[in-house]
């Protein structure tokens, strides 16, 4: 399994308009239908950080989520979402992959 993290910085101002972009067009909801993957969440950043949004969603393997990524209809509701989206100080969005790590079979006794 791995997670993608998706750190999104709306405009000032957006941030209602980017989770209405979100509940408006169904996008965790097609997320989780989406052929691997396991769940999706978008958080709301409450601490007032750089970062107003996360979208989190757990994933059967890399290639489902770049299967995602390469989707056509997110593909084509991106342009509204970068819209929404603060382009200062590097970009409005940065994302990964990861993978869990077990600690314990890293351990050498």
């Amino acid at each position: 399994m791995v997670r993608s993290v998706l750190t999104l910085r709306a405009t000032a101002g957006q941030a209602g308009a980017l989770e209405a972009l979100y509940a408006d067009h169904g996008v965790l909801a097609r997320a989780r239908a989406f052929p691997g993957c396991r769940g999706a969440q978008l958080l709301r950043s409450i601490d007032g950080g750089t970062a107003t949004h996360l979208v989190i969603a757990d994933w059967d393997t890399a290639a489902d989520y770049r299967r995602w990524v390469d989707d056509p209809w997110r593909d084509a509701l991106s342009g509204r979402l970068a819209a929404l989206l603060d382009k200062t100080d590097g970009g409005p969005l940065v994302g990964g992959v990861f993978e869990l790590v077990d600690p314990q079979a890293s351990d050498v006794s």
